[in-house]
């Protein structure tokens, strides 16, 4: 397990692990990727064989909200489904969870994603469902990152993975802490940062929803066909 890595070995994660894992929308540019790392808003973990990279775990924290956002859980194809993934993900739960009241991450809803190649929405969701992961039943869609040509996301979970103390006994999460994350998320990426602006109907929705209630409740990924998210 490497938490520091060369240019080469960066580049290599990033062609043939992230690349083949997430549609191009979802994922940052390389150079974003380099910056981030170089300058500490990006923190990431490399499971290697020997010299080769064959999966990692990139995070990205938002110390103003509390929260880290957990951007990419992935092993190369070939090496999937041997305990690779669990072992970062219980690797960046040790080093990083314990920094931040609440850890998320975004996950494609099985219900709208289809199995492209490689990419399987439905086995995404049991990695995490196996691990305790709760959905925040609120709407959600990943910003356009920055990069061109660049789109947002949508059907997405943004989803509860841990953190210091994140879950009051109602099993809900305060929605203040959200609706600053998201501010913040959205206004690094590639939306700018005057997001929402006044003709941005639907991120003015977004950012009204979590205002308007102090909490927002929780439900278990693995149980996913029956979570109704409102719009």
């Amino acid at each position: 397990m490497r938490s520091k890595a060369s240019a080469t070995l960066i580049d290599e994660v990033y062609h043939e692990i992230l690349e083949p894992s997430f549609g191009p929308d979802e994922l940052d540019t390389l150079d974003t990727l380099v910056e981030g790392l170089a300058e500490g808003w990006t923190w990431g973990l490399c499971a290697v064989d020997g010299e080769t990279p064959v999966g990692c775990v990139l995070g990205y924290p938002y110390v103003e909200s509390r929260l880290l956002l957990i951007g990419y859980v992935t092993v190369k194809p070939a090496r999937r489904g041997t305990g690779i993934g669990g072992l970062l993900l219980a690797e960046a739960e040790e080093r990083w969870y314990g920094q931040v009241d609440v850890v998320v991450a975004e996950i494609e809803d099985p219900r709208h994603h289809p199995v492209v190649g490689d990419i399987d929405p439905k086995r995404r969701v049991t990695f995490y469902a196996r691990r305790g992961a709760r959905v925040i039943v609120g709407p959600y869609f990943q910003p356009r990152l920055g990069g061109e040509g660049k789109k947002r996301v949508y059907h997405l979970f943004l989803t509860v993975l841990g953190g210091r103390g994140e879950v009051g006994p109602e099993n809900a999460l305060a929605t203040g802490l959200l609706k600053d994350f998201i501010l913040d998320y959205f206004r690094d990426s590639g939306e700018g940062s005057d997001f929402p602006r006044a003709d941005d109907a639907e991120g003015n929705r977004l950012v009204a929803w979590y205002c308007s209630r102090d909490t927002v409740p929780l439900h278990p990924i693995g149980d996913y066909e029956h979570i109704e998210i409102p719009q």
